[in-house]
Order: C-alpha cells, then structure tokens, then sequence
C-alpha cells in the first residue's frame, strides 16, 4: 500500500476535478491509499465515488485554500491550515509517502524545501517532467522552479536528472543541454560553461548541446536547462498540440476523410495529449512531492497521482539521496 497527500484545492479545476482523478488513479491501482486534504465541504464530493473506492480515501481537514499566485513569503508566513500546508504536513509527519498539488508552484516550492529540507548538496530544487517525442517520451528540467541559474546550478540539475531518469525509465539517459545551436561556441557564456561540467562529469552520459526543434525528434533523453526557457518549451508545445487537433476538427469535421481517420487522429491525440504526461517531481527535496499542471484536467491530475506513486515505490528520493553523497 502507498499513501499520497492530495491537495483537493490546487488547481484551476477545484476539487471536482481532483475528486474525478481519484477515481480513476484509484481504481487503476488496487494498492494506492489517498490522504485528501482539503475543507469539509469536499467531503460530500467523495459519495459521488463507489464504496470500493471511496473506502481507500482519508480526509485531512484544512479550511483554507492559498491562492493560485502564492508568493514562497505567502506560503511561508500565511499557509498553515491550508490544503497545501496540509499535504506537505502529512509527508513531513511521515503518514503520506508523496504529495501532489495543482496549486502554486511558488508556494509548493517554499513550503516543501522549508519543512522537508534539501538533499545532500543541492541548493534549489528542480522541476522535471516527460514531453512527448517522435518515438519515445523525453524528460526536461528545469520547468519553472528557477528562473536565473548559473553553471553549476545546470550541473546539479543534471546530475539530478540522471538519477531521476534511470530510476523512472530503467536506463542510463543521454543528456543534452538546451542551446540555440548545436556548434561548441553557440550561446551565452553560462550555457557553454555548463557544457564543460557536464562533459567532465565522468557519471553523466553528454551529448552536447540541442536545439528546441531537435527536443521532439528523441536525440536526447534528457534535456537541461534553466526554469524560464524550460517553462516556455513545456507551454509552448502544450499549445502547438491543442492548435494541431483544434485543426483537424474544424477541417475534417462531417467529412467522409475525417470519419476513415477519425480512429487513427484519436490514437495520436491520445500519444502526444499533455495530460498523458503531467506531473513533474520536485527533485532535491527530501520527500517525493509531485507539481501538477495548474490548467489540468482529471486524467492529467490521475497521472500526476500514479507519477507520484511509482517515485515512492522505487524510492526516488533515497536513491538521489545516496548518489548524491557518493559524489561528495
């Protein structure tokens, strides 16, 4: 049994939403235990699941809600009693082996690193999470948690990326840093620097630098960069993805070619939809808490949940934890 703190509030959704992907998350794994933290005025929410479900569902009382642009200071100073406080407290107390939430990313932040602590040797966490590509999924960080970095911050980052690919995915990643050229002597001095710690990282498997177009084409498993590029990729590629399938509805809708494709068109949207592929763990914090998109809908939210799942079960963070003191 793997018990997740779920944050009934976070997100644009509200906990219809959430209430939704718990029953599909839970449902899909027998062994997965809910600790959902939220108002009492959620609980009702819960009848509308079956009793075979519902029974595997703990309310955690929290009355406050943090707001969706929670500064790290509000989260800090204002958070406790609310549905985020909540989540993190029950990993912090040890009664939940992961937290997920759809709520700030500022706030998550603060209030994990504050009451979970950093791992060995990390300054900041970093967000990761998988993109589609041509022939497999591609995992990137950061994705919005650090904005200005500098060299070292992008080796650490993909030091912790390693560890987090190989434990998700079972293999040893290929790693490419995010550049506006592949030539050696493209981009600013922090990206060329952090390329020569990563290739002098004798652990990490470097490929050199990519471009953006190239992250969907699976020349890499990995791919490092600072919080704001990463975060305008991930969003990016979101909204190409809605523009493409909003195009072949409007185009190919009550015509005989979109009836014959229409099997084929779902099986693509179903490969590259965000939501098959939300969740990013927050990596460097001493506990598996799991950032959900803000904007997304219950089966994303469900994926996130089963995400945070798998990471407690293989013990993401205990074995970051160890790679990261064999480094020092």
């Amino acid at each position: 049994m793997v018990r997740i703190a779920v944050d009934a509030m976070g997100g644009d959704g509200g906990s219809e939403t959430v209430i939704e992907a718990l029953g599909n998350a839970l449902d899909s794994d027998p062994e997965l235990h809910i600790l959902l933290c939220g108002p009492a005025s959620v609980q009702r929410r819960l009848e509308g699941l079956p009793e075979s479900l519902r029974s595997r569902v703990e309310m955690i009382i929290a009355e406050s809600v943090l707001p969706a642009d929670a500064s790290a200071i509000q989260a800090i100073r204002h958070g406790q009693g609310s549905s985020l406080w909540a989540a993190t407290d029950e990993l912090v107390e040890g009664r939940a082996d992961a937290a997920v939430s759809g709520g700030s990313t500022a706030a998550l932040m603060a209030l994990s690193r504050h009451r979970l602590g950093m791992l060995p040797g990390v300054e900041r966490p970093a967000l990761m999470a998988a993109i589609p590509t041509t022939s497999r999924r591609v995992w990137m960080l950061d994705l919005g948690a650090n904005v200005n970095v500098d060299a070292r911050r992008l080796l650490e980052f993909a030091q912790l990326g390693h560890v987090g690919f190989s434990v998700l995915e079972g293999r040893q990643p290929r790693i490419g840093l995010l550049n506006i050229g592949s030539e050696p002597g493209k981009g600013p001095d922090v990206i060329r620097e952090a390329a020569r710690l990563i290739d002098a990282e004798p652990t990490l498997d470097y490929a050199g630098f990519i471009e953006a177009d190239q992250v969907f084409e699976s020349h890499v498993d990995l791919v490092v960069c600072d919080g704001f590029v990463g975060n305008v990729l991930l969003k990016s590629a979101e909204g190409a993805v809605r523009l493409m399938f909003a195009s072949f509805q409007n185009r190919l809708k009550g015509s005989l070619c979109g009836l014959l494709a229409r099997s084929r068109i779902r099986a693509l949207h179903d490969m590259l939809d965000p939501a098959r592929h939300n969740g990013a763990p927050l990596l460097g914090i001493r506990g598996t808490v799991i950032k959900s998109h803000g904007g997304s809908c219950a089966r994303g939210v469900a994926r996130a949940i089963e995400l945070a799942a798998l990471q407690a079960r293989n013990d993401l963070v205990g074995q970051l934890e160890k790679k990261l003191w064999e480094s020092y």
